[in-house]
């Protein structure tokens, strides 16, 4: 092979190699949604253990709802928004 054709084989073998399979995609997604819904769930527990449920009353939340609040907080981090 001449050394233009090394080059192209390589560039299409590694461009080939980087992007994930659509299983991979549908997992990763399917996962993250878990992880969502799972942070959701939780934000509602501690909401009600709060007495804070189903209308939050402290600043700067008061008086909106509280899976508004559990919904945005897990959108900007699902894996520890809600942690204990």
């Amino acid at each position: 092979m001449t050394q233009k054709g090394i080059f192209a084989f390589l560039s299409v073998l590694a461009i080939s190699s980087c992007g994930e399979s659509s299983e991979e995609r549908v997992a990763r997604e399917a996962k993250e949604k878990d992880t969502y819904n799972r942070c959701v769930s939780l934000g509602v527990q501690y909401f009600k253990e709060i007495g804070s449920y189903p209308t939050l009353k402290s600043a700067p939340n008061a008086g909106r709802h509280a899976i508004e609040v559990a919904r945005e907080r897990c959108e900007r981090a699902p894996e520890t928004a809600f942690r204990k």
